[in-house]
């Protein structure tokens, strides 16, 4: 990160089809999230980056350098307000401020 001047990574949380319910086990083929944040203990966020098929919501994950919370929460607060790629579930109405 230092060599190439970068805040943060940036990468989809998952790059594989969602499993059916009923086919879960068969199906399920893990997500990015789980790859370099855990293991090198590394903070991270995760912001909605729209949706796969129009339906089932899809992320995008920050991940920053130890002790980044701050910059972290700035670069997906900005991410978010200038998308605005979140809606509601169907049944719930926005969140209030």
């Amino acid at each position: 990160m230092d060599n190439a001047r970068l805040d943060a990574l940036i990468y989809p949380t998952w790059s594989n089809p969602p499993a059916h319910i009923d086919k879960a086990k068969e199906e399920y083929k893990g997500d990015n999230s789980q790859w370099l944040v855990p293991d090198a203990g590394l903070p991270a966020v995760t912001v909605p980056m729209g949706y796969w098929r129009d339906k089932l919501p899809a992320g995008l994950q920050f991940a920053g350098r130890p002790y980044s919370e701050g910059v972290l929460i700035e670069l997906a607060y900005a991410y978010e307000q200038k998308t605005r790629h979140r809606r509601p579930p169907v049944g719930f109405g926005p969140v209030a401020e």
